[in-house]
């Protein structure tokens, strides 16, 4: 900037020597003012945003290889529970072979088939077939080499993962079963790189009158070239079948090192059966029988794998089984989390850069002349800015100090404006999520209850008989699930009542009521499902035509709360009481069942919002820490108070106490 001024005759050499003094001064010091204001507002933002992005890649990363870590245990889960459902379908099938049935091979033809078993076959307790698909010339069956019949000839069912030899393979298949077992790497017609077979083996025992096993009917189904196996696991794992036109997960069994079962396809579109893990791999899993996981390139994309160990019921590791889950998704999410993130961390960086200029700026302008400023600052004209020739170091300072207090008191006025804007645009964001949480929560729970009564009632009627006798087992296994839909009802129901309270939607509409029958008993009948699943007693002792002024609805909420809390914690086969008292002026609804109870120092935080008491009796139920919390709300909007009691191990009782008759509010 060109600063003008009037030099009086003869003071030429004084002022340019002044000139010739300051000026650089003047310079360094703009000079230093910038670069200091810069490295203070550009160094954080560096700082910050490689902090951010490397966090952001390490969250990702952490994410991803935990997501695939779950994937690989729902996998391991999945595959043993579809071996255990076929071990207990072909265990009721057994019943079909007794001591005098003669067609042994037309019953056993017709259970591989409905079963779609690779191969069944029956021999006695000394390992001589009878029949199936042995060869003609087998004597014997070596039992005791196999794990799988060994356990079975003490009298129970046995099933496992087994690898069978190309010799054992010739005894219970023939040469149809070593071929369909081989595998090659690459065309057919080379030498196989494994002739062994991987199977699930089942052994189901014939007994005799007396106990004592009679027979053994076994078999299996083989793993290699298994595709529908691997698809299905691959299914169940992974909701969305590709991203980007990649395979989003996919799922493989391997015989030791190679690669039997898989949906990674080739670049020619072909099963990549035949091929072998890395020797990293193979040691870590197959030789230190530990869990893998880290990320390869499978065919032309990165994906995040994980392997774990394949044992025979022996304990031997025979085999891996592997989850892979592509990386590119979490790559896209990566990116598009630290572009979010780098965009203000950049604004913010600029405005402090223009900040970092204008108030450099500020200082090292020139300012006008003090006497021109002096009779407007006398009057309190605090917006007129100074002005003092560059002439004037020291008014200069002074005119620069106080336009610099002037500003950052407006700069500072101008700062909390706006962060008191972002706040209430962030406040108003927060409550329209938090709505449509809710209301999301409110519909899905909502549409989560058609479903699991149809599937209840449907349970209920096969087990009843309905539709035909059933066995013992499966009548076991139908109670577990119609034991687990009512747990799921009741977390339906604890949710719709927590969006319905968040929302604000759970008023108390009070009126003359009669609380045992509008109450109490509805409520009993609508938890008695509960009870009869476990089979505990419930015994209720109420007074009749107990009349109180209340909301019916949330009352009946509040009580099915405390009676579904009874049947869950309860102890099987124990009893349960409902007791209703009024005491003056105030009704006690107390519900007390025998179980394991809770320690009394918990009491009071089992009515806060997801608590749950968390220990070796109560890991195995299912909740949502919400039930109670809803009835201490229906309590508060009765002007009423609950509590719980306890003693652990024996029993426990919670209660619900509220003014038979609201008072009058003026």
């Amino acid at each position: 900037m060109t600063v003008w001024t009037c030099i009086p005759p003869g003071r030429m050499p004084y002022l340019d020597l002044m000139t010739a003094c300051y000026a650089p001064i003047f310079m360094s010091l703009r000079t230093v003012l910038v670069a200091g204001m810069l490295a203070v507002a550009l160094i954080p933002a560096a700082l910050i945003g490689a902090i951010g992005v490397y966090s952001i890649n390490k969250s990702v990363r952490s994410e991803a290889q935990s997501r695939v870590n779950q994937d690989l245990e729902i996998v391991g889960t999945a595959y043993r529970e579809q071996l255990a459902r076929l071990a207990y379908s072909l265990e009721i099938s057994s019943s079909r072979i007794g001591p005098t049935v003669e067609n042994f091979a037309e019953i056993i033809s017709s259970i591989r088939r409905e079963l779609d078993l690779t191969v069944l076959n029956l021999c006695d307790a000394e390992g001589q077939p009878i029949a199936g698909s042995h060869p003609a010339t087998l004597q014997r069956i070596p039992l005791g080499r196999d794990p799988v019949l060994r356990k079975a000839l003490e009298g129970r069912s046995a099933w496992g993962t087994v690898l069978l030899d190309p010799e054992r393979l010739q005894m219970e298949g023939g040469p149809a079963l070593q071929e369909a077992a081989q595998i090659y790497n690459g065309d057919k017609g080379g030498e196989p790189i494994s002739r062994a077979g991987l199977l699930w083996w089942i052994a189901c025992p014939i007994l005799e009158s007396s106990g004592r096993v009679k027979a053994l009917l076994y078999g299996g189904r083989l793993l290699n070239f298994n595709y529908e196996l691997v698809d299905k696991l691959r299914d169940t794992v992974f909701s969305e079948a590709e991203f980007k036109g990649k395979p989003r997960g996919t799922v493989t069994i391997f015989k030791n090192e190679v690669r039997i079962a898989t949906n990674v396809l080739s670049r020619d579109g072909a099963r990549a059966i035949g091929t072998k893990v890395s020797e990293t791999v193979r040691r870590t899993v197959l030789e230190e029988g530990m869990n893998y996981t880290g990320e390869a390139l499978v065919v032309d994309a990165w994906y995040l794998s994980a392997y774990k160990p394949l044992r025979d019921p022996a304990g031997k590791t025979i085999g891996m089984v592997y989850v892979g889950l592509l990386r590119a998704p979490y790559d896209d999410m990566q990116d598009n989390l630290i572009a979010w993130f780098l965009i203000p961390v950049g604004a913010v960086g600029l405005l402090a850069v223009y900040a970092a200029l204008y108030i450099v700026n500020r200082i090292t302008r020139p300012v006008r002349a003090l006497s021109q400023s002096a009779s407007r600052l006398a009057t309190g004209d605090l917006e007129h800015a100074i002005s003092i020739p560059h002439t004037y170091l020291e008014l200069k300072k002074l005119a620069g100090a106080f336009a610099e207090m002037r500003t950052a008191i407006r700069k500072r006025d101008q700062e909390l404006r706006a962060r008191n804007e972002e706040l209430s645009l962030t406040n108003t964001k927060l409550e329209q999520s938090n709505r449509n949480y809710m209301q999301t929560l409110g519909f899905v729970t909502h549409e989560l209850k058609a479903p699991l009564a149809a599937i209840q009632m449907l349970i209920a009627t096969m087990v009843d008989g309905y539709l035909g006798k059933v066995s013992p087992q499966v009548s076991d296994f139908f109670t577990r699930i119609q034991r687990n839909c009512e747990e799921l009802q009741d977390m339906v129901r604890d949710y719709l009542d927590l969006s319905r309270l968040e929302r604000g939607e759970l008023l108390a509409n009070k009126s003359p009521i009669d609380l045992s029958k509008t109450v109490v008993e509805m409520a009993v009948d609508q938890a008695a499902v509960f009870f009869r699943s476990r089979n505990i007693t419930v015994s209720v002792s109420c007074p009749d035509k107990l009349p109180v002024v209340a909301d019916p609805s949330l009352l009946r909420i509040a009580l099915n709360n405390f009676l579904t809390n009874a049947a869950k914690y309860g102890c099987e086969g124990g009893k349960a009481t409902v007791n209703v008292k009024m005491e003056g002026e105030l009704v006690t609804l107390t519900v007390w069942n025998e179980g394991e109870g809770f320690p009394p120092e918990e009491a009071d935080r089992l009515f806060e919002k997801f608590f749950r008491i968390r220990n070796s009796k109560t890991h195995a139920k299912r909740g949502s820490g919400i039930g109670l919390f809803t009835v201490k709300n229906i309590a508060d909007l009765h002007g009423g108070q609950v509590w719980a009691e306890s003693e652990p191990g024996a029993w426990a009782a919670f209660h619900l106490s509220f003014p038979a008759t609201p008072p009058v509010t003026a």
